[in-house]
């Protein structure tokens, strides 16, 4: 996948450059804890902070949110392509709704009917949480453990998200989403994932590979 990179784009975070564009790549330091921001910032500079994607209305940037299109609780991941800016009555209506229960939800005539779709939705969402998730199957591809190169320590196996991460892969036989990873197979997000994988000798691991992203040293 290649992410749209602003020509010239720098991130700086308490007076550290954090990730530059160079040649149409981005280029990251690695910095635990600091990809999310970067994602959240390349979104709000390629799609803007001032116009609700759903509903079209300008709002003012202090007002503005990220909707992930694909609900993290669903495995969307936090990338540009996965994030657009919605006005917080959007974002909340909208809640954990797959791109295709939103757009029929807002097709609806009548409030009594979306009180309808909506009362109906809550009903199957603890079902979609805790056994599926739903991407577009070009986005991942499926990438040897061993080919992973990971910039952090995984030893942590006592956290609640790995636990959650092990009582997930115990009841569906797939992670709740895949990991993203730079060019060079460097991950960038998923390393609870990426601990479970290794720790229970699973050979592959579905991966988002942002072949325009780089970590350097």
């Amino acid at each position: 996948m290649i992410i749209e990179v602003p020509k010239g784009y720098t991130f700086i975070k308490e007076g550290n450059i954090i990730a530059f564009e160079e040649k149409g790549i981005l280029k990251m330091q690695r910095r635990q804890g600091k990809f999310d921001e970067v994602m959240y910032d390349i979104t709000y500079k390629t799609k803007g902070n001032n116009k609700c994607y759903y509903c079209g209305r300008e709002i003012e940037p202090q007002r503005i949110t990220l909707d992930h299109v694909y609900p993290r609780s669903l495995g969307g991941p936090t990338i540009p392509p996965n994030l657009v800016p919605a006005c917080r009555k959007c974002n909340s209506i909208k809640e954990n709704m797959t791109p295709e229960q939103f757009r029929a939800y807002r097709n609806l005539g009548t409030d009594e009917q979306k009180k309808l779709f909506r009362k109906e939705f809550f009903q199957i969402k603890f079902f979609q949480e805790k056994w599926i998730h739903i991407l577009p199957e070009e986005w991942i591809s499926q990438t040897p453990i061993s080919d992973l190169l990971v910039l952090i320590d995984l030893h942590d196996t006592h956290t609640n998200k790995y636990k959650r991460t092990k009582e997930y892969y115990l009841r569906c036989q797939q992670f709740p989403s895949p990991i993203v990873i730079d060019c060079h197979r460097f991950v960038l997000d998923g390393f609870t994932e990426v601990l479970y994988a290794k720790n229970n000798r699973i050979r592959e691991i579905p991966t988002i590979i942002l072949e325009n992203v780089e970590v350097i040293f």
